[in-house]
């Protein structure tokens, strides 16, 4: 074997094998705590609303993290409202706003970031949500919520 192919095979294997230690290393820390959580309203669950820790992300926007998932699981001609608080020790209690879902049992989930001004949710912070019916009159009915305390951000 001449000293190019040797050369050549060292670099691919050195190259193969930082590639498979950078892989790993990134997996491992979204491997992390994975804080996702749920909650549904009551009285049969036609809406729910996930707290998502990690994954792909608003279709179009890339992967990222922290977001809500907003769903309509009922055709009963109610929308879906989901609420977001986030709190921890330097800012206090924040509400962060309500969004709908109003595409119905046919439609889409509808993907919410209200996250976004604070750029990413921390180690410690709490993240609430609330989730409610609401019919034509912006009647809110069957409402549950529910928080958590994130480990990882």
């Amino acid at each position: 074997m001449n000293f190019r192919v040797r050369a050549a095979r060292t670099a691919f294997t050195t190259s193969a094998f930082v590639t498979a230690a950078m892989l790993f290393g990134a997996q491992a820390a979204v491997a992390g705590t994975n804080d996702s959580f749920s909650v549904g309203t009551t009285g049969g669950g036609c809406g729910a609303v996930d707290y998502v820790d990690y994954g792909a992300g608003a279709p179009g926007g890339g992967n990222n993290d922290d977001y809500l998932v907003i769903h309509d699981y009922c055709g009963d001609g109610k929308g879906v409202r989901a609420y977001a608080w986030l709190s921890n020790d330097i800012i206090g209690n924040v509400y962060l706003g309500a969004k709908n879902n109003t595409n119905g049992l046919a439609g889409a989930a509808v993907v919410w970031d209200p996250f976004k001004a604070y750029d990413n949710v921390l180690p410690g912070d709490r993240v609430g949500i609330k989730v409610c019916l609401f019919n034509s009159n912006n009647t809110l009915s069957s409402c549950a919520e529910a928080s958590h305390v994130s480990v990882d951000g």
